[in-house]
């Protein structure tokens, strides 16, 4: 969404609520979603293509490839749990079907639990409508790596049988009731399942992850879970989460993923981009964040039972920006290979990803496909931040700053078009008035140069330096499709200096598809142009005393001419 329908949506919000509850975050997709009903055992040493049109003919290579890769043989169970109620503080009593799926090793006891949520999709029936059978192809995959994974249908949230839902709480109710006959087959005092779960899964480890306004509401269940006494969610991931319901105590200080898709036709604001910001601005925050801006990929494909591709939202794209599209397959593995290394992380294993580890550089790729990351640690000291037009003199170390050949302006970025000062640039997120600093250059000899005071010079405790920035697209002093590049100096109080080059396939500073555009309220970036990360290993400045720094220097050599937008520095541990 650019800035301007934006601001359309801000104003008519209250208008459109019930029409969002009534269609779900997608209002292209009326195409009626195929139903999976019953409850059927499945081995997956059987065929069960039967069961699922919708597996494709890659899961069949998967399953080749178990031995091989230490895969746990897993057992599949689509379950029916009879009828719940929904308590609604309206004082109108909801019915629905206590319906879902599960997936299990064979072997072992006491497997982490994954809950899955859906989104909200175009339904005609809450109960027969199956949207959380689409992810079935992520619970296979989590159970091999040793997971208890759980998918559960909460189309009751989305719709406006028995009165309009009141924030989150009926799929919160779904939740606990699923949770409650989970907690009781665990214990052996039930076979509800259709399956032995006893002593099969950890309940004092639970992640959840959730997918569009399943994902907006993970917070609203973690907090219910704490009102309840229960510290029992280790981590959240949200896969192009829709934050259309405010929340208060939202953004649990837990392990947090973040998976933002470029072309995103529904959640077209990618409202993840926001939480991830607010996550960063907490500086008493203690656990670690991950956000990836996935390209090519839209909304729809992480779930098979939605059949849409929601990238036709973007209409005017052009034939270069398509051929990026990412298939459904490609989708579904990313989702896959990102959600098995983030939850293994956040249970303290190790992971073979740079993704996690601050002593590798950013990558620009993430299992094949082009990504922007962005990482965030408990400890980190803020170098310089945009948040005032004085910082371009006075860094946030109380150092001077020296600036020669080159033009820094303090900057706004706001979704209102009459406080933004940054045209043709458009970061997704929801703040009114979010400070960046421009940095434009007209030849190769530009330098910012950041003084460090005598009692922050000892940097040797850290483990790299972290960039939050972006190319600004709408510039002319970036050539069209073409990266932008620099250097990034150290120097010691013994007179040594240390060079790194952020080159032109740096992530971060890569050209962002699209073109500019005009409107009867501003002009815009057709394509949102997010901040991410560009993260430099202190080990890479070599022959430097980490501990006696006596300045950071921002050296524009790289390039002719250009144009950057940053917003922090800051170091990491």
């Amino acid at each position: 969404m650019n800035k301007g329908i934006r601001l359309l949506s801000v104003l008519t919000a209250v208008l459109l609520l019930q029409s969002f509850l009534l269609s779900g975050c997608s209002t292209k997709d009326n195409e009626k979603i195929e139903n999976n009903q019953g409850s059927n055992t499945v081995n997956e040493d059987k065929n069960s293509n039967d069961k699922n049109n919708n597996e494709s003919d890659n899961d069949m290579d998967n399953k080749e490839e178990q031995k091989e890769n230490n895969d746990s043989e897993i057992d599949l169970v689509e379950y029916n749990l009879g009828s719940g109620e929904i308590k609604q503080s309206s004082g109108v009593t909801m019915p629905y079907d206590m319906v879902g799926e599960i997936a299990i090793p064979k072997e072992g006891e006491k497997h982490p639990i994954v809950f899955v949520l859906h989104g909200s999709h175009v339904i005609e029936d809450y109960n027969k409508d199956r949207y959380d059978l689409g992810f079935e192809y992520l619970l296979k995959s989590l159970a091999e790596k040793g997971f208890l994974a759980v998918t559960i249908n909460v189309n009751a949230q989305h719709v406006l049988e028995y009165g309009e839902p009141i924030k989150h709480e009926r799929l919160v109710n779904i939740f606990n009731d699923h949770l409650t006959k989970l907690e009781s087959a665990i214990k052996g005092e039930s076979d509800d399942f259709g399956i032995d779960l006893k002593d099969k899964g950890d309940l004092t480890q639970i992640a959840l992850v959730g997918h569009s306004r399943g994902g907006g509401a993970l917070d609203s269940v973690i907090n219910d879970q704490k009102d309840r006494g229960n510290d029992n969610i280790f981590a959240i991931l949200k896969i192009a989460p829709a934050n259309v319901i405010v929340i208060e105590n939202d953004n649990p200080d837990i392990p947090t993923g973040i998976i933002l898709p470029q072309y995103d036709g529904d959640v077209v604001n990618l409202d993840g981009q926001t939480t991830f910001d607010i996550l960063k601005e907490d500086k008493s925050r203690k656990s670690f964040a991950s956000l990836i801006f996935l390209k090519g990929a839209g909304h729809n494909f992480f779930n098979d039972n939605v059949k849409e591709d929601d990238r036709e939202f973007y209409s005017d794209l052009t034939e270069d920006d398509r051929v990026v599209f990412l298939t459904r397959e490609q989708q579904r593995q990313f989702l896959i290979d990102y959600s098995i290394d983030f939850l293994n992380k956040a249970l303290g294993k190790k992971v073979e990803t740079g993704l996690f580890n601050v002593d590798e550089p950013t990558v620009d790729k993430a299992y094949g496909l082009d990504v922007k990351t962005s990482y965030l640690t408990s400890d980190r000291l803020e170098i310089i931040k945009a948040t005032s037009e004085d910082k371009i003199k006075k860094n946030d170390l109380q150092g001077n700053n020296v600036i020669q050949d080159i033009k820094v302006k303090y900057l706004i970025e706001s979704y209102i078009p009459n406080k933004d000062e940054l045209l043709n640039f458009d970061h997704p997120s929801n703040f009114d008035g979010y400070g960046l600093f421009r940095f434009n250059y007209t030849n190769n000899k530009g330098t910012f140069t950041i003084e460090i005071p005598v009692n922050k010079k000892d940097m040797s405790d850290y483990k790299a330096l972290s960039l939050y920035l972006a190319l600004n697209p709408g510039s002319e002093l970036n050539k069209s499709k073409e990266n932008q590049a620099l250097a990034i100096i150290l120097n010691d109080n013994k007179g040594k200096e240390a060079k790194v080059i952020l080159d032109d396939n740096t992530a971060a500073l890569t050209w962002t598809e699209g073109h500019s555009r005009t409107n009867e309220n501003t002009t815009y970036w057709s394509l949102k142009t997010p901040l991410s990360e560009a993260r430099i290993p202190l080990k890479e400045f070599k022959d430097l005393d980490l501990s006696d720094i006596a300045s950071i220097t921002l050296q524009f050599d790289q390039k002719e001419s250009g144009s950057i937008l940053l917003r922090d520095i800051s170091l990491t541990k």
